[in-house]
């Protein structure tokens, strides 16, 4: 694995915690290191197959149940 990929899955996992704690996606954006919030948003929905948003939501629903 390139380190440019482990830097980024790195940052990928540490903005599951930043939304899980509420923080607008923007937000965890720009705290995580990316240039733009849709630079995250498709490195997010590469590596894990959803949207930042569709993430929370799915979340909140596992949670509220």
């Amino acid at each position: 694995m390139a380190f440019s990929e482990w830097r980024t899955r790195l940052r990928l996992n540490h903005s599951l915690q930043l939304l899980a704690a509420g923080h607008m996606v923007s937000t965890v954006a720009a705290r995580v290191g990316f240039v733009s919030t849709n630079g995250y948003i498709l490195a997010f929905r590469r590596y894990f197959g959803e949207t930042p948003g569709a993430y929370v939501k799915r979340s909140a629903t596992r949670t509220a149940a």
